[in-house]
């Protein structure tokens, strides 16, 4: 009995996608400034395709695995949106994959829809992006993809702002901005989905960085996993009650090699 029970389960793990085993070394990714922040390498440039099986991304640097939110505890492999990333660059794009224990995964909305508020029906991932190591919330964006490749994508000019309208019509920060994300999206076995971004350099303003980043340069991001309207939600970085998911001086630090 115990060996067939051995063999199911060792079948049940080698159907599980490459991608979908966390490494070991992952970066966590409180925001100290006199701490070590995540080193991002320089990768190939993946195929988007969802599949996270390019020989680039071993190069990534693996953030993770997140944690709650609001204290920061690690959660367990059980937790609804278990999850963790991988980080890499070029001269042309940032590059992006998050791999989510999701059970039942899901998404209302079409690969297609503008803006669709995503954090509220989907199982999404969600990136937040401030260029240089400022963490005063001016010039910072937010991108957010769920399962079915749906995106909204907004560029804030400070903290929640601006924010208009009312209901299913309100703006959340200029989301005429596009991000112009490459994005792809799978689901494996065993409750395991995988976003897969490209966010090419030239869809961010300039401001008072370089973009593209130097090596050396350091940039404030933050990482979120979530589904239920965000009841069920992770942090690369958490926010230890310092606001909300927008809070730059609360995301983690990337430093590009």
């Amino acid at each position: 009995m115990r060996f067939i029970l051995f063999l199911f389960l060792a079948g049940c793990r080698a159907a599980d996608p490459a991608w979908a085993v966390l490494p070991a070394g992952a970066v966590a990714g409180e925001p100290t400034i006199a701490g070590e922040p995540a080193h991002v390498p320089r990768i190939a440039a993946p195929v988007i395709d969802g599949r996270l099986d390019d020989a680039g991304w071993a190069n990534a640097v693996v953030l993770g695995p997140l944690v709650d939110p609001f204290g920061g505890a690690t959660p367990a492999a059980s937790h609804p949106v278990y999850a963790w990333a991988r980080l890499g660059w070029d001269d042309r794009a940032l590059y992006l994959g998050v791999i989510v224990r999701d059970a039942k995964p899901g998404s209302p909305f079409g690969r297609d829809d503008v803006d669709p508020h995503v954090w509220g029906a989907s199982s999404g991932a969600e990136l937040m992006l401030q260029p240089g190591d400022l963490g005063d919330n001016k010039d910072y964006y937010e991108l957010q993809v769920d399962v079915a490749g749906a995106v909204f994508d907004s560029h804030f000019d400070d903290y929640n702002q601006p924010i208009s309208g009312q209901g299913a019509s309100k703006t959340f920060g200029h989301q005429e901005w596009s991000s112009r994300v490459e994005r792809a999206t799978s689901v494996g076995k065993r409750s395991f989905w995988c976003a897969e971004l490209a966010l090419p350099w030239a869809a961010l303003s300039a401001g008072r960085t370089s973009i593209p980043p130097k090596p050396g340069d350091v940039w404030r991001l933050n990482l979120y996993s979530f589904r239920d309207g965000q009841r069920a939600a992770l942090a690369w970085s958490p926010l230890r009650g310092q606001g909300n998911f927008h809070r730059s001086s609360r995301f983690g630090r990337a430093k590009f090699q």
